[in-house]
């Protein structure tokens, strides 16, 4: 059973609302049968327009699609920050294998000179 929204269930109280002050005021007129009717009408039309307001959901489409559309933009914007991130982050891990690599080639170049320094003592 789907729950009722704050609109219906403010249309439906405002409906009985207007119901009861008429009975009250309908018990103190000689015309009752009048009140009676105008009861009932009031009723139709309260449960007419909560049926109208299901079958119709455009106001709360609208604002879902507004907020469907915000948390887009949010989540397109997170996903842009992270990708920048991410891009830093590989930037930074090139530079140090770059690093790594001259530190490397340096160290052959001693090693190569250490060898043939013992060789030649030998």
């Amino acid at each position: 059973m789907k729950t009722r929204s704050v609109t219906e269930t403010a249309i439906l109280s405002a409906s009985a609302l207007i119901a009861l002050i008429v009975v009250v005021v309908g018990a103190n007129n000689v015309h009752g049968k009048s009140a009676v009717v105008f009861v009932a009408v009031c009723l139709l039309a309260g449960i007419g327009m909560v049926m109208w307001f299901r079958q119709n959901p455009r106001a709360s489409t609208a604002k879902t699609e507004l907020t469907s559309v915000e948390e887009y933009r949010r989540l397109a914007e997170e996903c842009r920050r992270l990708a920048e991130l991410a891009i830093t982050a590989q930037e930074h891990t090139d530079l140090k294998l770059a690093e790594v690599s001259v530190q490397m080639d340096q160290m052959r170049a001693q090693l190569d000179s250490v060898r043939k320094i013992l060789s030649d003592v030998e």
